[in-house]
């Protein structure tokens, strides 16, 4: 009896660790994806702003050629 519990106590604290660094993974997982689309947003935005001052640059030579 002494050797089932035993057994089973083990069995027991194996699935906690096991389910404790799958929930850790899962969390890593999430964090990459959340770092990944930040990225991509700050990318857009950056791509955004880049071609807003060409344009304000192409359309202040525009203006400086006229005159």
């Amino acid at each position: 009896m002494k050797k089932i519990l035993k057994f089973l106590s083990y069995v027991l604290v194996i699935r906690i660790v096991f389910n404790l660094f799958n929930e850790n993974t899962t969390i890593k997982e999430q964090i990459d994806k959340l770092k990944e689309e930040i990225t991509n947003l700050e990318i857009t935005d950056l791509d955004k702003k880049i071609k807003d001052f060409q344009n304000k640059f192409d359309g202040f030579k525009d203006n400086n050629q006229d005159i």
